[in-house]
């Protein structure tokens, strides 16, 4: 997949509403997330794709803009609570983006 197609994909996760994880939102379930992202992400990402200058995305909300266009890429059929639980384990793990 393009990094074109990566970014169009944007705008359209925007508008499906996903929540930030905030607000009266469930707690992430960092374990599960972990879990998620080796089981089916690992086999093509190592660590250092993570850690690239200038990072890609840019901030959580892009960064669940991603998780959310590769796992529906992949087939996976996560839930939005399954997709949350891997943003915010990346974001724990990898990235730190203000809150």
């Amino acid at each position: 997949m393009s990094a074109r197609r990566v970014f169009a994909g944007f705008a359209g996760v925007a508008l499906l509403g996903f929540p930030a994880g905030s607000g009266g939102q469930p707690v992430p379930d960092l374990e599960r997330g972990r879990a998620l992202y080796q089981n089916h992400c690992v086999v093509c990402h190592t660590s250092k794709v993570h850690r690239r200058e200038p990072p890609l995305p840019l901030s959580v909300e892009a960064l669940r803009a991603v998780v959310t266009i590769w796992a529906r890429e992949e087939g996976l059929r996560w839930s939005r609570d399954e997709i949350e639980d891997v943003v915010q384990y990346l974001d724990r793990a990898y990235y730190r983006f203000p809150q």
